[in-house]
């Protein structure tokens, strides 16, 4: 995160000598029954970007931490919980460093982790269209780039919608610039240096492995046949970090995002000597943007 331009752009603009702590946010509804009533939680996490990735994703360094349980009323609860980084981001803070020196610093919303629906509804998103440009429904697989989302637009769309006589109008009226109609006040809307459109992070899970990868297997399979890909696979020797997949992966059913993430490592070099340069090189271009 630190050799990004915006943390130098950020840099600039506080005060000489401030320390930026970007500020990671992550929700995830999670089911914790199927059968008893449908019971679920919605916690809320956060950690910081000062600190590298290897420490952040180890539960054990306890770097990421629970602050929250939220309510039905999602931007209502958000705006309480996360109330003391407005005046923090605005003014800094005064803390001590670890080698006991003190510092002023500013922590920022910088980086929101969700899947999709709650992309959606962080972003005041309509569900169906991209939260990070203003690209329509019917235009995702257009290759030319969309406008881009800022905070600025959607503000702007939401409180020209209020003129509305109705909560019906007010959502219309959203709802027909892709903004979802019904947050009347957006929890980010007084974070100072934060854009919640670029705090939106990837979807590795569901984008990624679940998505684009799933279509790759599917293409690869059409191409040289589920036989053969699965002899390839089940040809491969052992490897250290790499699963054996002894029965193929033709017949596995609900697969899970490890298990994806197992076949990425593994599938471009079973499909070596089955399938024209020309498609490894259309896999590799996908695989790699």
């Amino acid at each position: 995160m630190h050799t990004a331009k915006w943390w130098h752009a950020l840099q600039a603009l506080l005060p000489a000598g401030a320390t930026v702590a970007p500020v990671i946010v992550t929700t995830d509804k999670t089911q914790l029954t199927q059968f008893s009533g449908g019971k679920s939680a919605y916690p809320v996490y956060l950690t910081i970007g000062n600190l590298s990735k290897a420490v952040r994703r180890k539960p054990s360094q306890n770097a990421c931490i629970l602050i929250a349980y939220l309510s039905r009323i999602f931007h209502k609860a958000m705006r309480i919980v996360l109330e003391p980084l407005k005046k923090a981001g605005k003014d800094g803070v005064e803390m001590t460093c670890s080698n006991g020196d003190i510092r002023c610093v500013f922590p920022i919303l910088t980086c929101y982790v969700a899947d999709y629906p709650e992309q959606c509804l962080v972003t005041c998103t309509k569900y169906g269209t991209c939260p990070k440009c203003q690209c329509p429904a019917d235009g995702l697989g257009d290759p030319k780039a969309a406008p881009e989302r800022t905070r600025q637009w959607t503000e702007k769309i939401i409180n020209d919608a209020k003129v509305s006589d109705s909560p019906r109008e007010f959502h219309k009226e959203c709802m027909s610039h892709d903004v979802a109609g019904g947050v009347y006040t957006p929890f980010w809307q007084d974070f100072p240096y934060t854009d919640i459109h670029k705090c939106i992070t990837p979807d590795i899970l569901h984008q990624l492995y679940q998505g684009i990868f799933k279509h790759i297997v599917a293409w690869c399979q059409r191409i040289v046949g589920e036989k053969a890909l699965d002899q390839r696979i089940q040809a491969l020797p052992f490897g250290v970090g790499l699963r054996q997949f002894k029965h193929g992966i033709s017949k596995l059913s609900q697969i899970s995002g490890s298990e994806r993430k197992n076949m990425a490592k593994i599938l471009l070099g079973c499909l070596s000597g089955l399938m024209a340069p020309t498609g490894i090189k259309a896999h590799r271009a996908l695989w790699n943007n």
